[in-house]
């Protein structure tokens, strides 16, 4: 019966030992999270809180090349102590405290300042959005009525434009009057035969009376691309243009051929359409 119970003994004690060790290899081998409230990215303002009962502290003075910059935000008096709130912005990579960067305003010693230490870490943090909501102003206070103003000078700035652009501006001209259409040739006809019948034809007009009817008749034989010696002799072979050609010439050029002017009046007045009587008005 005591065998049994010592091998149970044993066996609960070799189990108690392997879940102990079993305990310290996970407690030892869990992977750890890194500690980020004290590895702090670099060009990133960080604020703390130092409260102190000694001397009033202020910044030290400045150096070149200083691992950190910092700037005392604000100080309140609290129950016989000041609590300073620090800003500090780590400037490269290194180990660095707080306190190096304070000393008294009376240039005392600072024996019983607490140590406040961090590391300058060039990787970005993965808290680095939070820290920067928690030490920058998200919100802009712009006073003195800015967007009052802007918005008026807006309304002026556009007003301005406008009247640059229509006061006084001229009027566009109105539209000329189409010119006239050009006499119709039963017109020009028209005005050479009250000239011929009046005596007043001279010998410019004689000569643009000719031009217009051989414009005419070169129409009327087919040949208005042929040259004028070629209408001249195409004119002269038609039936229809031939003797008017030869009347017209021989009172033009040969004065003594005994052409009546009323032989050209006949030949001018072949090519004047009659002027249609205005119907009789209605008899009631």
């Amino acid at each position: 019966m005591e065998k049994p119970r010592l091998h149970q003994r044993k066996t609960v004690w070799v189990l108690g030992v392997l879940a102990l060790l079993a305990v310290v290899a996970v407690c030892f081998f869990w992977p750890r999270q890194p500690d980020d409230s004290r590895n702090i990215p670099l060009g990133v303002e960080q604020a703390a809180i130092v409260t102190y009962s000694g001397p009033p502290l202020i910044v030290a003075p400045y150096k070149w090349g200083v691992g950190v910059n910092v700037r005392i935000a604000k100080a309140t008096e609290q129950s016989g102590a000041r609590v300073y709130d620090v800003r500090y912005i780590v400037n490269r990579e290194g180990t660095f405290d707080l306190k190096d960067y304070l000393v008294a305003e009376d240039g005392s010693a600072l024996a019983d300042l607490p140590s406040f230490q961090f590391h300058g870490d060039p990787k970005l943090s993965k808290n680095l959005d939070t820290r920067i909501q928690e030490t920058e102003e998200i919100t802009i206070d712009v006073g003195g009525h800015y967007y009052a103003t802007l918005i008026g000078l807006g309304i002026f700035w556009i007003v301005w434009l406008l009247l640059l652009i229509f006061y006084k501006r001229p009027r566009r001209p109105h539209a000329a009057a189409p010119a006239p259409p050009p006499p119709t040739f039963a017109e020009l006809l028209r005005a050479f035969l009250a000239q011929l019948e009046a005596g007043s034809l001279d010998a410019a007009a004689k000569a643009k009376l000719e031009m217009l009817l051989l414009r005419r008749w070169r129409e009327e034989v087919g040949a208005p691309e042929a040259s004028m010696s070629a209408t001249l002799d195409a004119i002269g072979r038609h039936e229809k243009t031939g003797d008017a050609l030869r009347q017209l010439q021989r009172w033009l050029h040969h004065p003594a051929s005994g052409i009546a002017p009323e032989e050209i009046a006949a030949v001018m007045t072949r090519y004047i359409p009659e002027k249609t009587p205005a119907p009789e008005a209605a008899r009631v």
